[in-house]
């Protein structure tokens, strides 16, 4: 098979041929048919993830299985499956409750701990690959698996989005804030987006923003109470976590509001917590999704109430070109490698 691999933190990836794997127990053989790339793959090659090496990385990936192995029940060859990210144990308290995404004994991550998805076969726990429902494509479950899947996560069971409230996003025009943009309206909120390039802020506006937000040329913070009437966001959803983003992320909130730690390019920022600009206001984190977001998502593609907001397809030989324009913060909305 092929697969593109990285083999030295920082380094390309190589696109090489490879034994096809063969599943052991309790795993299935899946041949991938999309993986999306996002910027948790820019830290994983760039070694700000520690993988070890060589390693095959993508985790947001959908295919077909293709074949089972020993132990490996519920899953049958011909079934079409997304992956669920996190390596879980299906045993402790949380994954007991559901709470996967917070599993005690998590082993890692699929393109991390194990080989992941760019390559046109991976063996997977059958525990990590969900069914897809009729009517959703390949790509759209890809991106769904953890672009969207994540959002829907991030503003139902952390930030509790109500219909009616405002939701600040900063870094709306990414792979990911694009789709927080999209579900924050889905759920009814009336949205404000924060990005840096007008292609991303174009791209924020289609997915449902009421109100953009250009921060090179203005105060994102000034910018978001002068357009609440002085009142700020009732949510804010921190994509970028640099120094700056963050001051300005908990400047913009309402007395009572949530900000919600999603994604940083910085991973030394900090954010100085001051009761003045705190006052009743909420600072949590959010960490990926359950099996059961997860599967609900999918269904909201496939039923069309939430659209993937895919700019840019590409085979394996260009995934480490793509990779790079995302690290540069130059692609809006999200990409995908496609398998034929």
């Amino acid at each position: 098979m092929k697969a593109a691999v990285l083999h030295a933190s920082g380094g390309p990836l190589v696109v090489e041929e490879r034994p096809r794997p063969t599943p052991g127990h309790g795993e299935v053989l899946v041949r991938v048919r999309a993986c999306g790339l996002g910027l948790t793959l820019v830290w994983n090659r760039n070694g700000r993830r520690e993988t070890r090496l060589p390693r095959v990385i993508g985790h947001e990936l959908a295919g077909d299985v293709i074949e089972v192995g020993p132990d490996a029940g519920g899953v049958a060859p011909g079934d079409r499956v997304a992956a669920y990210y996190y390596l879980t144990c299906g045993t402790c308290s949380r994954c007991a409750r559901g709470q996967e995404n917070l599993c005690e004994r998590r082993r890692g991550q699929v393109g991390k701990e194990i080989d992941g998805g760019l390559a046109e076969y991976v063996c997977l726990p059958a525990a990590n690959v969900l069914p897809l429902p009729p009517g959703i494509g390949y790509v759209d479950a890809a991106v769904a698996s953890d672009a969207i899947a994540t959002p829907v996560h991030v503003l139902r069971a952390r930030a509790r989005v109500a219909p009616g409230e405002v939701v600040l996003v900063v870094g709306a025009g990414g792979g990911v804030g694009v789709h927080m943009v999209q579900v924050a309206r889905f759920l009814g909120a009336r949205v404000i987006a924060v990005d840096i390039s007008p292609a991303k802020l174009a791209l924020a506006a289609e997915a449902g923003a009421s109100e953009v937000i250009d921060a090179m040329t203005s105060d994102f913070a000034v910018e978001a109470r002068r357009l609440t009437g002085g009142r700020g966001a009732d949510v804010v959803i921190e994509m970028v976590g640099r120094p700056e983003t963050l001051d300005k992320s908990a400047a913009s909130l309402a007395a009572d509001g949530r900000l919600v730690l999603v994604g940083t390019y910085d991973r030394g920022a900090e954010l100085p917590v001051r009761h003045d600009t705190l006052r009743e206001g909420a600072v949590m984190g959010s960490q990926y999704c359950t099996r059961a977001e997860l599967a609900e998502t999918l269904v909201l593609v496939a039923d069309g109430r939430l659209r993937p907001v895919v700019t840019r397809t590409c085979g394996l030989d260009e995934a480490d070109g793509v990779l790079r324009q995302i690290e540069a913060m130059a692609l809006a909305g999200r990409a995908c490698v496609v398998f034929e």
